[in-house]
């Protein structure tokens, strides 16, 4: 069952953005069935062309993208669409990556592997509380 919103509409889409196609799939499919609807992209550029641009509630977006890196599209994101939250994630833990999320005012910032569960709940927290889903360190 899809999640409507109060006017009975369908949710915005939640965008995910891997350069890994078995990631970005499970993703998606992970979101659409927990009632989310979703966009997948390979690549930020694709995804900074896309309608989807400017209906997603929120970006998932891997830090280790091939062309523009994820703190590159996470910039560019905060220009064009302010107070879009994005989640980071990334296969590699670092101060220095936890403190460019943070200087991004990244939602979260998820080390692979993570669990559905704790996508899941940082996603519902964002999209029921916007502009609280901000990390701070």
């Amino acid at each position: 069952m899809t999640r409507t919103d109060n006017d009975g509409a369908p949710p915005c889409p939640v965008a995910v953005i891997d350069d890994d196609h078995g990631v970005r799939t499970a993703l998606c499919n992970l979101l659409d069935s927990a009632g989310y609807r979703s966009c997948g992209f390979a690549a930020g550029e694709e995804f900074l062309a896309a309608a989807c641009l400017h209906e997603a509630a929120c970006a998932i977006v891997d830090l280790g993208l091939s062309c523009m890196s994820g703190f590159e599209l996470a910039e560019r994101l905060a220009r064009l669409r302010p107070g879009l939250p994005v989640i980071l994630m990334s296969a590699r833990d670092g101060a220095a990556q936890r403190q460019r999320a943070a200087e991004l005012d990244a939602a979260a910032l998820l080390h692979k592997p993570f669990d559905a569960e704790t996508l899941l709940a940082r996603l519902r927290a964002i999209l029921a509380a916007p502009g609280s889903g901000t990390m701070r360190s």
